[in-house]
């Protein structure tokens, strides 16, 4: 509903449109709580977006009854997760192990999944939502937040809300707003990511890491084409850059023989993105009247491709411990403590798990002239099918599944 339109005031403004912002809108709106999402941009199209949906998820989206129309999006459904080392494959996760009817990760490029619960949420009377409002401020009263300044088609205007939730991502207006600072670590990559066609005869439709001499490949099976990732040491951008296009292209041959036929048709460094890879958590969560969600309140690396998931849990989290606060009208920063209390535990033991891969392998294998050789608990786990299944359950899940109340 038109939010000018809408009778009341607005009980929560969601600020950002990612998978934290957009479900805890949906879920919000649901319970019968008035709810703006505010998006800063006009729509959700970007590009290199996280899209992997693992098993977490899809229940989440199976309570809310959309788990079929989205699955129908999917461009590959992902097995297992592996790494080559020279000529040695080592399966880490196998995803088809678990006890689920949804044993796999579904890549669902994120501009449909979200398009498509912000539809679903538009035909609720008091869900609202305004595509290209830039936040400006939070409007504060008495050191309690309680709405927030945006720009609109160049006018400025504020929303009173008894709850602002930030879920705009790793660069977080509302976290710089209000003043809530991020323990920042700096991964020893960086990530080049660009698409490529599929080889003739290919198939590909899980996810590899080749690690070669001094470089790293990831190689996601997509429907139509793969989405590629080639791992640099941090900062190292510019030399990849001076050695070359042609020294790119027989890097990435050597390291996956198959794409030797395709990688050429990357003829400019304009027709992939860099990603700086960085991590990191905010202590606090929360100030009164305001909470953080997602990558806002922890960033996360993509190793393991778990971001989406932990910001789904975060939103479900929120919604199931607020929601009885907000509808009787004794929301305090106790309530909002408790979200962090129930989802911090679980994002210290997703990023000390992904600092542990980042350090033991990909800083090993960028920093060496030579092959590295598996390490040896890689070697153990792929010998033994119940470790790699825990291993994918641990991806999937988590420390904590969430699921949403009530439903």
């Amino acid at each position: 509903m038109p939010i000018e339109e809408r009778p009341g005031e607005t009980q929560v403004c969601v600020i950002g449109g990612g998978p934290a912002g957009v479900i805890a809108a949906y879920l919000f709106a649901l319970r019968g709580i008035s709810v703006v999402l505010l998006e800063g941009k006009n729509d959700f199209d970007r590009d290199f977006r996280g899209d992997t949906l693992h098993a977490s998820s899809l229940e989440v989206l199976e309570q809310l009854g959309v788990v079929d129309e989205i699955l129908e999006q999917a461009t590959s459904k992902i097995q297992k997760l592996s790494l080559t080392f020279a000529d040695t494959e080592i399966d880490i996760a196998d995803f088809c192990a678990m006890q689920t009817k949804y044993a796999y990760v579904a890549i669902i490029p994120q501009v449909l999944f979200l398009n498509h619960i912000v539809e679903k949420a538009k035909k609720l009377d008091c869900f609202s939502v305004l595509m290209g409002a830039q936040v400006r401020a939070l409007e504060e009263i008495n050191g309690k937040v309680s709405g927030v300044h945006y720009t609109l088609n160049g006018e400025e205007q504020i929303l009173p809300a008894k709850l602002v939730i930030g879920a705009d991502g790793r660069g977080s207006s509302a976290r710089r707003l209000a003043n809530i600072k991020l323990g920042k670590t700096s991964p020893p990559m960086d990530i080049v990511w660009f698409r490529l066609a599929l080889p003739d005869g290919e198939k590909i439709e899980d996810v590899n890491g080749r690690i070669g001499a001094g470089t790293m490949i990831v190689i996601i099976g997509r429907k139509d084409h793969l989405q590629v990732g080639f791992v640099i040491m941090k900062g190292g951008y510019k030399a990849l850059r001076e050695k070359g296009i042609d020294s790119f292209h027989q890097t990435v041959s050597q390291l996956a023989p198959e794409l030797s036929t395709v990688i050429t048709a990357i003829k400019d460094w304009s027709e992939m993105a860099i990603l700086s890879v960085v991590t990191g958590r905010a202590e606090q969560w929360y100030k009164d009247g305001l909470l953080l969600i997602g990558d806002a309140a922890h960033i996360m690396s993509p190793v393991g491709g778990v971001g989406i998931n932990y910001a789904i849990q975060d939103a479900v989290a929120a919604v199931n411990l607020l929601t009885d606060p907000i509808k009787q009208n004794h929301l305090d920063t106790n309530d909002l403590a408790r979200v962090q209390k129930r989802r911090e535990p679980a994002v210290i033991v997703i990023q000390s798990f992904q600092s542990l891969i980042q350090r033991r392998v990909i800083r090993a294998a960028l920093k060496l002239d030579a092959s590295l050789s598996p390490p040896l608990p890689l070697r153990i786990i792929s010998k033994f099918p119940f470790a790699r299944k825990k291993i994918a359950h641990f991806l999937a899940y988590g420390r904590n599944h969430e699921k949403v109340d009530g439903l």
